[in-house]
């Protein structure tokens, strides 16, 4: 079989892979809120820690199951740092971004360093843009973040590298980009949608809002959207039923 044919076999794949991967996990954290900034049952710096280690993982993570082609890895570390960022805040970018980086150097290669202070660069740029965007932040703003990023990426393997431009625009190194700016475009979606869905208020967690003290559910205690929906359900259900005795 053709090796060309076999990369993008493979491509495919890794890619289906990865956005199912993302997608899950926006999806917990969105219907969780577990690294929300106003998750008040969990401590700050437990919280932060969680972030970076799940991220960090996850970095490594794009490392390891990453495949070679002319001695380029195709990965999706940098999600990770870009990710986990853009929406739990610089700690976790910038913790992502290292345990990503230092990952990157132990698979060696000739772009083994530019891609690595890439990664570190993505972190920071993540943790400024945080910082800049906080409650404003959407999925179409994280999506060009990461296309931003990626561009950067190669324009550091391009300048850091011999031959750096050809590598730059090989097939693996644009599919690494590609790869990370779906993949990140995957998880905020399912972020936001899913907390939506099950999590009261736009910004899902973001701002201090009503959700933490509804009597029926109980004080203190996130209230989800279904619960609510029920809840109304039954008020309505005896309603009706004290109607019907009244007639």
């Amino acid at each position: 079989m053709d090796s060309n044919l076999i990369f993008w076999i493979d491509l495919i794949n890794f890619v289906m892979g990865c956005i199912l991967f993302c997608c899950v996990l926006g999806g917990f954290f969105g219907i969780t809120g577990l690294l929300d900034p106003d998750n008040e049952n969990i401590p700050k710096k437990v919280r932060t820690a969680l972030g970076i280690l799940i991220f960090g993982s996850m970095s490594v993570f794009g490392n390891l199951i990453g495949f070679s082609d002319d001695n380029v890895l195709v990965n999706f570390r940098d999600i990770g740092p870009i990710a986990g960022g853009l929406w739990f805040g610089p700690a976790v970018a910038m913790g992502a971004a290292l345990m990503g980086a230092t990952s990157r150097v132990f698979f060696g290669g000739v772009t083994m360093i530019p891609c690595s202070i890439a990664t570190i660069v993505a972190g920071i740029a993540s943790a400024v843009m945080y910082k800049m965007f906080r409650d404003q932040l959407t999925v179409r703003i994280s999506v060009l973040i990461a296309a931003v990023l990626g561009f950067i990426h190669l324009t550091i393997v391009c300048l850091m590298t011999p031959n750096g431009l050809s590598i730059a625009l090989s097939y693996p190194a644009v599919g690494s980009i590609v790869l990370v700016v779906v993949g990140v475009a995957t998880f905020s979606s399912s972020y936001k949608y899913f907390g939506v869905r099950f999590r009261e208020g736009p910004s899902m967690g973001r701002n201090k809002d009503k959700k933490l003290s509804h009597p029926k559910v109980g004080m203190n205690k996130p209230v989800y959207n279904f619960q609510l929906r029920e809840l109304e359900k039954k008020n309505r259900a005896e309603r009706e039923k004290k109607g019907s005795l009244y007639k």
